[in-house]
């Protein structure tokens, strides 16, 4: 009894382990005009390091990539054996093309005892520098339902992927554009409202500069004393923290304004009113679209806190709106 459970045991703990272990042969060079045992080892030691630094698993290179020269493509058959051997659950391949000035990497992953294939990804360069970004996408994509061609960080875009759907590295990091919003006054008012934005993409943040002006209101501000319209605007300096490095991710924000308000009788003309300026601040979060294309998208909404009072109140409001940047390349 003790002798089965042992053997139990051991099947067990050997079924586990194996989960998942991949069994990889190395990449085969296709059409590379020169397919070194260089290139063949550093791509394959590459996909190993993103793999396991993204996911749980443990990805097996066959020990004579890199020692003994340039390895040719091993059967199906012969993997199917080695991953065996190893005791992998899965063995992978891989195929590094070039055909007309583009490097197409191919990656799938097999089942060792069905042989069945149960994963596939593909990705495409332009330039040899390309492959290290493809590797990163094909590492984060591996065994998940994301693709390497879609779920780029701002620092992999490839030139093949400025040729096709003008994405810009982030050497391209100045940004000018429009906004489109509103500001909510809690318990009174909405002012629409627009502006102009520029935008510094420092790679790790953004700051910003931004005109805003809020026309006057055509509802009434002050529910104690009906008839009154407000205008307000100002410039803003901040700085935007995005919480990933993806093309699309949330982001938070904050910094300084310089503003004024003005209030006056809606039946008055403007010289009867009051109007304060000065500084402020705000802080808020939204989400960026595209950071990393010629045209983003940035959705945004704070709070706008002034350091002044007009007409005997301090006017706090939300500021919300969607701002359209267009690249300024140097």
């Amino acid at each position: 009894m003790k002798a089965y459970l042992f053997l139990l045991c051991s099947l067990c703990f050997q079924l586990a382990t194996s989960q998942n272990v991949v069994y990889f042969p190395g990449f085969e060079l296709i059409n590379v005009e020169e397919p070194t045992a260089g290139l063949q080892y550093s791509t394959s030691k590459l996909i190993k390091s993103y793999i396991e630094d993204n996911h749980s698993y443990t990805i097996l290179l066959d020990e004579r990539i890199g020692a003994d020269g340039y390895l040719s493509r091993e059967s199906l058959q012969q993997s199917v054996v080695n991953a065996t051997e190893q005791k992998a659950r899965f063995f992978m391949r891989g195929e590094i093309h070039f055909l007309q000035g583009v490097y197409i990497i191919s990656l799938g992953v097999y089942e060792t005892a069905s042989m069945e294939q149960v994963w596939h990804d593909m990705a495409k360069g332009a330039a040899e520098q390309d492959l290290d970004p493809l590797l990163s996408r094909l590492g984060r994509s591996f065994f998940t339902s994301r693709t390497a061609k879609t779920d780029i960080e701002i620092d992999e875009v490839t030139t093949y992927d400025q040729k096709g759907i003008e994405l810009a590295q982030i050497r391209v990091n100045h940004f000018v554009g429009v906004m489109l919003g509103g500001k909510a006054i809690p318990n009174e008012s909405t002012l629409s409202g627009f502006g102009l934005a520029y935008t510094y993409d420092a790679s790790t943040v953004l700051f910003n500069f931004d005109f805003e002006l809020f026309p006057s209101s055509t509802i009434s501000i002050n529910h104690s004393n009906p008839g009154q319209k407000m205008q307000s605007g100002g410039v803003s300096l901040g700085v935007t923290y995005p919480l990933t490095r993806k093309r699309s991710t949330f982001f938070v924000n904050g910094g300084m304004e310089y503003g004024y308000t003005t209030i006056k009788q809606e039946d008055a003309e403007w010289g009867d009113k009051e109007s304060k300026s000065g500084i402020g601040a705000y802080l808020g979060g939204g989400f960026l679209i595209n950071r990393n294309s010629t045209v983003n998208l940035r959705i945004f909404t704070a709070v706008s806190i002034p350091f002044y009072h007009v007409d005997n109140m301090n006017v706090t409001g939300i500021k919300f709106g969607i701002v359209t940047s267009f690249a300024k390349k140097r």
